[in-house]
């Protein structure tokens, strides 16, 4: 069965509840038997409350790819989605709008972001953890597992560095550009750039 769609001045309008659902009683074994059936495989399954009152900035999909996170605005908020059950896992309040986040475990239990009011905020899985003021506006974070580091690029020539580890600032990557606006860390290649 084809989605059906509408040619509103040249831009296509799909509607999504056209089709056929189902059953939430539908016993697992009956599920798996439905994978050969090629309407079943065509199907489209919806993430469930998947929208922030304003304007979403950010969205990153965890390592183990069963969870997304998308962060908004007014008011500040984080909300993770798990993608097994195509639901919404959790959400939480920030303090300030989020500029970057970084996930820091495969799953959703470490994440950290940098808001807008100068400020690292790390979070586990069971909420807030702690605080850390950085010295000058961040604009992008970036984190290297393998020195359990995060890097933060500010409104000026150094780079941030956070250890996790020792919990505490390492002396700043210095530049010869004004302000570093972008910052990614390859692992692969272990080089920051």
């Amino acid at each position: 069965m084809a989605m059906k769609a509408i040619d509103s001045r040249g831009v296509k309008i799909y509607d999504l509840c056209v089709g056929k659902t189902l059953p939430q009683w539908l016993s697992e074994r009956n599920r798996r038997s439905l994978r050969k059936d090629i309407e079943y495989r065509r199907r489209i399954e919806l993430v469930q409350d998947f929208y922030f009152n304003s304007s979403s900035q950010r969205i990153k999909v965890s390592n183990d790819g069963n969870y997304i996170f998308a962060t908004g605005t007014y008011p500040p908020i984080v909300k993770c989605y798990d993608v097994r059950e195509l639901s919404l896992k959790f959400e939480r309040h920030l303090d300030a709008e989020v500029v970057q986040f970084q996930l820091l475990s495969d799953d959703y239990s470490k994440i950290v972001f940098l808001g807008n009011d100068r400020t690292l905020s790390f979070h586990a899985a069971f909420g807030f953890h702690h605080k850390l003021r950085i010295p000058k506006f961040g604009r992008d974070m970036s984190f290297n597992p393998g020195q359990c580091e995060v890097y933060i690029s500010a409104s000026s020539s150094e780079v941030y560095r956070v250890n996790l580890d020792l919990g505490r600032f390492m002396s700043p990557l210095e530049t010869k550009s004004p302000s570093v606006n972008v910052l990614e860390y390859l692992p692969e290649l272990q080089l920051l750039a």
